[in-house]
């Protein structure tokens, strides 16, 4: 598991956005900014002809609506590209203020084919 840097949004200005490829599981530290203040980028840049369709996952933290469980997003392949969140703390920081977010690609499709931005919110 990775620790993934994130992007810094600032109110009435702009912010360059790195999208990095994806491993199987990266942890994003959040303990900077208020929860609700997370969103993340995702592109599959996988195949089409395939159907590598890659399924984002973000984990169940550590606070009591973690009951609700895992976030599951597909983000189909050909370049697609889905905004997730924001995303609620109660439900998804860990007790050490990270998020984990998983990846999995179906068929033949690779998760390093698969890109990750995240943004942080003001």
């Amino acid at each position: 598991m990775s620790d993934y840097t994130a992007s810094t949004a600032v109110f009435n200005d702009d912010v360059a956005l790195t999208l990095t490829a994806m491993d199987s599981s990266v942890t994003v530290d959040v303990s900077d900014v208020g929860d609700e203040r997370v969103l993340l980028v995702v592109q599959n840049n996988n195949d089409s002809a395939a159907v590598n369709t890659a399924s984002i996952t973000i984990a169940p933290g550590g606070f009591l609506s973690s009951v609700l469980g895992t976030l599951s997003v597909d983000v189909a392949d050909g370049g697609a590209v889905k905004v997730i969140g924001p995303l609620e703390g109660c439900r998804f920081k860990s007790t050490g203020s990270k998020l984990t977010i998983g990846c999995s690609v179906t068929q033949s499709g690779t998760v390093s084919d698969v890109n990750l931005g995240v943004i942080k919110l003001p």
